[in-house]
């Protein structure tokens, strides 16, 4: 057992709390090293000191000035217009990406061939993650396309 674990078990060795063999073993080192027993010894004169203080007489009235203080103190209201706010944000966000995907796959169907409706073919759809911090709403996921759309086309797959 080295010094740092000693000096780590000194309380549990103080309370009884240590098994039979982790208490040989840390009194074989107590035995052994000058520096832990030194250690071991403040230990048991400040627990010493510690146990011959007298405990506080409680001061009167104590616990009921602690409660009418916590009777008095406002409750915390949860704030709906902020929350109310943010849900309709995000369901604008992602209704306004659903709608735009939609159109743009109306767009792509409008070719027609000798008669009939040509189908370009369907690219993967992706996903941007953009971190809105100042609302503390996290990550929010905004297709690629949409992206597109809002920058003008500029941004590359």
């Amino acid at each position: 057992m080295n010094c740092e674990k000693v000096r780590s078990r000194l309380s549990a060795y103080q309370d009884g709390e240590l098994t039979v063999s982790q208490s040989r073993e840390l009194e074989r080192h107590l035995g052994a090293c000058a520096a832990c027993q030194s250690e071991w010894e403040g230990y048991q004169t400040l627990v010493a000191g510690l146990r011959r203080l007298t405990a506080p007489a409680p001061i009167p009235g104590f616990s009921s000035r602690v409660m009418a203080s916590l009777r008095d103190q406002p409750e915390k209201r949860y704030r709906w217009l902020p929350s109310l706010a943010y849900t309709l944000a995000l369901l604008l966000i992602f209704i306004s990406g659903f709608m735009l995907e939609m159109s743009a796959n109306g767009q792509r169907q409008t070719g027609t061939a000798n008669g009939q409706a040509a189908t370009a073919p369907k690219t993967a759809m992706t996903f941007s993650a953009v971190l809105a911090e100042n609302q503390g709403l996290g990550l929010l996921a905004i297709q690629d396309s949409t992206l597109e759309l809002c920058s003008g086309g500029a941004h590359e797959k």
